[in-house]
């Protein structure tokens, strides 16, 4: 092992080795779900099935469809006493709709969705993979399973499509006329909804002949993405739909026999995402409107619901068999949805029973081919087949039937499972050796730095087995940060040697508290008392003075840190001295580069809604004006408006990617001039974190003033440390700054409000510079914008390894290990061994509990998205920013 191509063979092959096992894992856990093919029909009367009440299908209710679906419209978007939809309410008060909030079942994004409430079955994890790459993969359509648009397909019927074209993917054959529109530019609240609204004219004319509309409307899911539930544009978007609601409520009174279903897909969270399980993403509106109804309901608007719950409770899949018995067709195959009881009691009581044992029997033919005709629950169907029992028998019997089919509705390929797991221990196994093998090897390497480092990954790992540890992470990399910091302080840092040392820890301590509190980071409870919250809803006057001194730090930073002697002998002398010519043109482009991206997230501010105050309000005004927009007799409700304003953000975007890689380029031709290479990492790293700020939503910017202190406050420290160069260890000196790293840099990503669940992705920067949907583009930009702070604190190790001179503002020191070239590589090894030893156990922890727990009430919720993003760790931040990147930067 004391070669270094053969350590970094081994290294490279346990990466590997811990990848393939990892993906063939996955692959195992989220198989594509078993689905019984075919087209049901009507049950006909049989020796097994024998019952007087199934003798000939019904007369349908109605015999048009028009299904508005509104994307994320949670339940007190339509309910509430703060809904802007006043014409539903109207017609709720009048009788004419019923009303209901739908369990969604997660994951919460839209195609699972679609294919709940199409073919009434439940989702598979793999949907919320697929509905962000369908770009790629057309395998998620529906033709080979049954669904309630197929049947509608079987009579004859035909079927009008226009809005979001995940529907189109799912069914490419069954419309006659269509158009879709692309569901992921959440940029755009207007056209999206235009596009739709546009052929209503056409299609509730005399001359569009259709047996059944869907319209699906996306503008309020992207108001939410992008300002939240509470955005100014939201209730507007409401009162939108509304009126739209309204146009096709007076088609209907001309068109009796047509039915409107308004719902939304799922719901939205407080931030404004959803993909998760909590109240808000699960719980979504629905309403059967007709003029035919005559019902009572209770008066609307409703008071506001801390759960979302309004009316009677149902499940969304439930609107399938629903379906099936008001336009009187078979209930698709696969449907595990039970009858709305509402919708139910529309029929005369000597009918109901004949409908509810239709979709009995429906369900038990689902069951039985899945279980074969046994169990307690078989027992109870052949009793409850006569027909003679209480409709209310029968719906607790649904019930039951429905958690144990929807409970055992995957089915894991263990093959794939338990290689990938075997695959996994194995690297994990022998990284554990190779790490002693190597560090207990060195005497000079302080012993219990290592012990401490392999008992916080054994601690670390063991959180897998618990779905409430997983949820509330953050607090584990809180208290290991805060421990480490105080560890590595006393016994390392010495900090309690000197003034100086005692005030630089002391800082670093108070950096790591104020992240914590910096936005709410856990899954189980919601605070309104955090500073992101407080500066982007209280006091924005402060959020954009600490924005505009986050770039003001960031500018000196690159001006002057990667060129400290320039800087020294400016304060030494209290002159400016002089600059070569390919400095100041760096600079220039430093500064252009800066104040394009302050412009952009200026006017992306006020394109969500919000007026920035005092005299950033007259900066934008300057900043339009530049445009040809004037900002005085502007109307940001205008459609031409918003498109202009759309444009000139795409346009600024654009202009700081640009400036920020012509600005590394010209700091390499630079440094390759003046043949000057200490501060090269340093340099490239603070223009790459420019862009990592023009990703970052704006509440978060202020946080990268407290990681610039941490990261300040953490050099001060290791170059004092490392000046000693009696006592310097080069490998003390890895492990501890890795060690610190790897702890800020899990912090900083909770402490930026993400979790461990899907509904925390932020997609309001993945569209930064893109005028039209690339999944390849924006896939890029969305994990950028998401792993913003652990790509930090992976720069920040480099520099704090090789640069600590440089970084702490000291200027070059003899201990920076730029100065020995012949070491770099050797270094970055040693730091890579150190990370995968976390990542090979971890995935080792991690896949068991999953085996262990895959019939885990949490398995979908908890269990398996943590799972995506420890893959994304592994693979996006472990080997291509931490290894690949990290190869270039040092090569540089």
């Amino acid at each position: 092992m004391r070669s270094i191509s053969l350590q970094w063979n081994v290294y490279l092959l346990l990466v590997l080795t811990n990848i393939v096992g990892f993906v063939l894992f996955l692959c195992g856990f989220f198989p594509s779900k078993v689905v019984l093919p075919g087209t049901n029909t009507f049950l006909q009367q049989d020796l097994n099935h024998q019952s007087p009440f199934l003798d000939t299908k019904s007369k349908p209710q109605f015999e048009k469809l028009i299904l508005m679906v509104v994307d994320a419209m949670r339940a007190d978007f339509c309910f509430s006493e703060e809904s802007n939809f006043q014409y539903l309410h109207q017609l709720i008060n009048d009788g004419h709709a019923i009303p209901l909030t739908t369990f969604s079942n997660p994951p919460t994004v839209t195609l699972p969705r679609l294919k709940g409430i199409t073919t009434g079955g439940t989702p598979s994890f793999l949907d919320a993979i697929l509905n962000v790459a369908d770009d790629y993969d057309d395998s998620q359509g529906l033709h080979a399973q049954d669904s309630w648009v197929h049947q509608f397909k079987q009579l004859n019927k035909s079927i009008h499509f226009f809005g979001d074209d995940t529907w189109l993917k799912l069914f490419p054959t069954e419309f006659g006329e269509f158009e879709g529109t692309n569901s992921f530019f959440v940029s755009d609240f207007t056209e999206v909804d235009n596009n739709v609204t546009r052929h209503l004219d056409h299609q509730l004319s005399s001359n569009s002949n259709w047996d059944a509309l869907i319209l699906h409307y996306l503008g309020l899911d992207h108001i939410g993405h992008k300002g939240g539930p509470h955005s100014t544009f939201m209730k507007p978007k409401q009162q939108e739909m509304d009126s739209i609601l309204k146009r096709l409520y007076k088609h209907t009174q001309q068109n009796q026999d047509t039915l409107i279903v308004l719902m939304g897909d799922h719901g939205m969270n407080e931030v404004g995402n959803h993909g998760g399980s909590s109240a808000g993403e699960t719980s979504a509106a629905m309403a059967f409107i007709s003029p035919k109804f005559k019902v009572s309901n209770a008066k609307a608007p409703l008071p506001s619901s801390t759960d979302y719950s309004y009316y009677d409770k149902i499940f969304q899949i439930d609107l399938v068999p629903t379906l099936s018995s008001l336009f009187s067709f078979p209930i698709p195959k696969n449907s595990l949805g039970v009858i709305a009881r509402r919708i139910l009691n529309l029929w005369p009581e000597h009918q109901r029973r004949q409908i509810i044992l239709e979709n009995c029997f429906q369900v038990m033919s689902l069951y039985e081919a899945k279980n074969g005709p046994t169990g307690s629950i078989w027992n109870t169907w052949e009793d409850l087949q006569r027909g003679e029992r209480p409709i209310d028998d029968y719906y607790t019997f649904l019930e039951e039937v429905q958690s144990e089919l929807a409970s055992s509705a995957t089915n894991y390929n263990y093959t794939y499972i338990y290689i990938g797991t075997g695959l996994i221990s194995l690297a994990a196994l022998i990284t554990i050796a190779v790490f002693n093998l190597y560090f207990f090897s060195v005497k000079q390497i302080a012993t219990y730095v290592i012990i401490s480092f392999e008992l916080f990954v054994g601690i670390y790992s063991i959180h897998f087995h618990g779905s409430s540890l997983i949820e509330e992470e953050h607090q584990i990399w809180y208290f290991a940060t805060s421990i480490a910091i105080l560890a590595f302080g006393t016994y390392y840092f010495k900090v309690f040697e000197s003034r100086s040392k005692f005030q630089w820890f002391l800082m670093l301590l108070v950096s790591t508290r104020v992240l914590k509190g910096w936005n709410n980071s856990g899954q189980k409870w919601f605070s309104e008392g955090t500073a992101a919250n407080y500066l982007f809803n209280h006091n924005q006057t402060l959020l954009w003075v600490l924005i505009t001194l986050t770039y003001a730090a960031l500018g000196v930073a690159i001006t002057t840190q990667g060129n400290p002697n320039w800087f020294l002998n400016a304060l030494k002398t209290k002159k400016v001295p002089n600059i070569s010519i390919d400095s100041a043109i760096v600079n220039i482009c430093v500064i252009m580069a800066i104040f394009v991206s302050f412009s952009f997230k200026l006017v992306s501010y006020y394109i969500d809604g919000n007026v920035p105050p005092g005299v950033f309000d007259l900066l934008l005004w300057l900043v339009l004006e530049n445009h040809n927009v004037d900002l005085a007799t502007l109307d940001i409700e205008d459609i031409d408006v918003k498109f202009k304003l759309q444009n000139i953000s795409i346009q600024l975007a654009k202009y700081t990617t640009i400036s920020t890689v012509g600005a590394i380029v010209l700091i390499l031709i630079s440094r390759r001039l003046q043949k000057r290479y200490s501060g090269t990492i340093t340099d490239i790293s603070n223009i790459i974190t420019l862009y990592l700020i023009n990703q970052t939503r704006h509440a978060n910017i202020p946080v990268y003033l407290v990681l610039f202190v941490a990261k300040f406050t953490l050099a001060k420290l290791i170059h004092s440390t490392s000046t000693n160069v009696k006592k310097f260890i080069i490998d003390n000196h890895i492990i501890s700054t890795t060690f610190l790293c790897l702890c800020l840099q899990n912090l900083t990503f909770f402490s930026m409000g993400n979790t461990n669940s899907l509904a925390t992705v932020d997609l309001s920067n993945a569209y930064n510079g893109v005028q039209n949907y690339d999944v390849l583009v924006v896939g890029v930009l969305t994990f950028i914008s998401n792993f913003a702070g652990p790509i930090y604190w992976s720069l920040a190790s480099l520099q704090l390894i090789y640069e600590p001179g440089v970084s702490s503002f000291s200027g070059a020191s003899p201990t920076d290990l730029t100065s020995y070239p012949r070491l770099k590589y050797r270094v970055l090894l040693t730091k890579s061994y150190l990370t995968l030893l976390l990542y090979t156990v971890s995935a080792a922890n991690l896949v068991a509990s999953c085996i262990n727990l895959r019939f885990h009430l949490f398995v979908w919720t908890v269990f398996s998205p943590k799972l995506l993003y420890f893959a994304s760790w592994l693979i996006l931040i472990n080997v291509l920013v931490d290894l690949v990147s990290a190869g270039f930067l040092i090569s540089l």
